[in-house]
């Protein structure tokens, strides 16, 4: 599209934004929802009293609760100013046990006998033995530049965990089955990349899922043999679950035909598939499967939806949730559940739960208990319901009659219709923004801001459809206007004034920023972008260098369908014409940028070339760069500081609330990373 056309395209847009609300809300019945509900809710309540920046800082992560297989103990590992705590909770007498504080710490695994934690570090594997918690031990060490990697416990041994590593020849991979004292024993050697795999016992095979060309081939392997049994494509979302040696049943997610991702069963034999489970509502794809300890079988499905819904796979597991579902009040949560359902593991994320609360069920009495209530140390104590903003969803009609989703927070003690509106697109773009509490939605409705945060298309999670329909329509395109309609249709409903529009946006949120700014100069005050790529073909370029792995080859195919072949000049040239990188002279509004300098997605040396044509064109621009940070700030001085960028940006040029006092800390770390301040005083 044009600069001249894009420019007619955004005016129209608010030339005639009265007439397209008029005739919206006489075409489509008026009810009420639950975004008039949290409007009246939100207005109604006394304002919030500010948060100070740091308090959202320190959050980071979230934390990692895991529930032991036996449901004697709970795993419970918190971020605490950068610094992660394993706690190791005896759940009869909820006493908690403090292990060890790690920098490096990824993740926890229970061994299927419960005898063993698997912590997942940046070096590598350690583990607790039960036997004695309090003397932790490293296992082996995984080299991710030799392409070695975890696959996570092994459900099929009582304490044991697979890892790859390169053969001695380099010509492949060897699978391995490891011990808590070490011990390896080869499972699988092959010289494709494998995405997924499943381990069995001596009389029962394994199952690879393993990279060829552009799709992934599901393999049997038994008595030496290997024998693929059916492929995926690159979007059919293909996953390993569990098997049934009884039945010779495989368990998958999935689309395999479908629009939707759900649960099968596949013959082991065969290939043949047979849906179990997809979703009730016809609207989301499946998200998470959760098996009966002692079987390893599919005992419930999950699926963030609007909110979140598990479904139980039988009568006595659907009754379970909702007996459950009669207690919590949580509409975004997670679940995990010990052998024979003689425990039920809630952990409840909502929109406003700023720390997730953790909950135990108990099926014999029918009481819900606070196992966590003791670790005082992991709860910011300013951070609390009460001062939170409501986080609901809402479904609006786009410009070409597709129907989207979103999530709309709304600040306290405020009349919408006259707050600014700050418009929040996700990174990815193949992710999406869901119901979960989000740190930088919550400080901006502190600050006063009404947030809409669009699902255009590209999104997923929604099926393949919704997916595949923002298709090669990025930069000055579909999904560019989609987030546009939305912020239309935003307005239409009475969320934020028309004249205090900001966009802010990460990775390829940021993207989405340079080009709100580019080809609808008019419409947004200030743009805020975080490790923003101007052009998507050098930012494939720049992460398939540094991602140069075998598994690199099916993303990149994927990237080449659906947004640029970077390996095509005409297609570069293409996607180039309509990306802000061209159209950077167009943007005339204040600009804040923020990047890592060891990005390993967005090349930092683009960001500054970007910046540096807007800082010698005399633009108003401001550029922190995070020298130590990857793709985004992982402390919580440089989150801060990112916050701090996007609290004054916003103040600025659309009027919010903003904290005053900066610390001397954070006064030196921003002398360190401001690398450019041209912004208007």
């Amino acid at each position: 599209m044009t600069p001249s056309l894009s420019w007619v395209r955004q005016r129209l847009h608010f030339a005639f934004l009265p007439a397209i609300c008029a005739v919206a809300f006489t075409q489509t019945p008026l009810t009420a929802d639950e975004l008039d509900e949290a409007i009246a809710a939100a207005a109604a309540r006394p304002e919030a009293p500010l948060i100070p920046r740091a308090d959202f800082s320190k959050l980071g992560t979230g934390p990692i609760a895991k529930l032991s297989p036996d449901g004697r103990f709970l795993a419970y590992a918190q971020d605490i100013d950068g610094v992660k705590q394993l706690w190791l909770i005896t759940l009869d007498d909820h006493q908690p046990q403090m292990l060890f504080s790690s920098k490096i710490l990824k993740g926890v695994s229970w061994s299927r006998d419960s005898a063993f934690i698997f912590m997942e570090t940046e070096q590598g594997i350690g583990m607790v033995a039960m036997s004695a918690p309090s003397q932790p031990a490293h296992v082996i060490n995984l080299d991710a530049k030799e392409e070695e990697a975890f696959y996570g416990v092994d459900i099929t041994a009582p304490h044991a965990f697979i890892v790859s590593q390169q053969t001695e020849n380099q010509s492949g991979k060897t699978l391995f089955r490891v011990s808590p004292n070490g011990e390896y024993t080869p499972l699988y050697t092959t010289q494709k990349y494998v995405a997924d795999f499943l381990p069995g016992a001596e009389d029962t095979p394994y199952f690879s899922i393993e990279v060829n060309g552009t799709g992934l081939d599901l393999m049997r392997i038994q008595d030496g043999e290997t024998t693929p049994i059916l492929r995926c494509s690159i979007t059919d979302q293909c996953g390993l679950i569990s098997y049934e040696s009884s039945t010779e049943t495989l368990y998958m997610r999935g689309r395999f035909g479908d629009d939707l991702v759900g649960l099968y069963a596949i013959d082991a034999h065969t290939g043949t598939t047979r849906r179990l489970h997809r979703d009730p509502q016809d609207r989301f794809d499946l998200n998470s499967v959760l098996l009966e300890a002692d079987t390893q079988t599919p005992i419930f499905t999950g699926y963030k939806d609007d909110h979140t819904s598990f479904y139980g796979l039988t009568p006595a597991a659907q009754q379970l949730l909702d007996d459950v579902n009669d207690q919590i009040d949580a509409n975004y949560y997670h679940i995990e559940v010990s052998a024979g359902l003689a425990h039920l593991l809630i952990v409840d994320k909502s929109g406003d739960q700023p720390v997730p609360d953790i909950s135990l069920y108990d099926p014999n009495t029918g009481e819900i208990t606070k196992p966590t209530v003791g670790l005082t140390a992991v709860k910011n104590t300013s951070l609390t319901r009460r001062h939170l903003a409501p986080r609901v969803p809402i479904w609006y009609t786009v410009g070409d009659g597709m129907r989207q989703q979103g999530y709309v927070t709304l600040p306290l003690g405020k009349n919408p219709k006259t707050v600014p509106l700050v418009v929040v697109p996700h990174g990815g773009p193949w992710g999406r923004t869901n119901g979960s509490f989000d740190i930088r939605a919550q400080f901006l409705a502190n600050r006063g801001y009404a947030v809409f945060e669009p699902n255009f298309r590209a999104s997923t999670g929604f099926g393949h459809q919704y997916m595949v329909s923002g298709r090669r329509e990025f930069g000055d395109g579909r999904v560019q206007q989609d987030i546009i309609d939305g912020m239309n249709h935003m307005l239409c409903r009475g969320v934020g004034s028309r004249e205090k529009l900001a966009i802010f946006g990460h990775s390829f949120g940021g993207f989405s920023v340079l080009g709100a700014l580019a080809f609808t100069p008019d419409i947004f005050r200030v743009g805020i972008a975080g490790a923003p790529p101007s052009d998507l073909a050098k930012t494939i370029d720049h992460y398939r260098k540094v991602r140069d792995t075998p598994d690199f080859d099916l993303s990149l195919a994927f990237y080449k369908d659906q947004a640029v072949d970077p390996d095509d000049p005409e297609d570069r040239m293409r996607l180039y014409e309509k990306s802000p990188d061209k159209h950077w002279q167009q943007v005339s509004k204040p600009l804040y940028i923020w990047a890592g300098g060891k990005d390993p997605k967005v090349s930092v040396l683009d960001v500054r070339d970007y910046v540096l044509r807007q800082q010698h064109a005399g633009r108003d621009i401001m550029y922190l760069e995070e020298r130590a940070a990857g793709h985004s700030p992982s402390t919580p001085i440089a989150r801060e500081a990112y916050f701090y960028m996007l609290e004054k940006a916003l103040a600025k040029h659309v009027g919010g609330r903003m904290e005053m006092e900066i610390s001397n800390k954070l006064q030196r770390h921003l002398k360190r990373i401001t690398i450019v301040d041209q912004s208007s005083q």
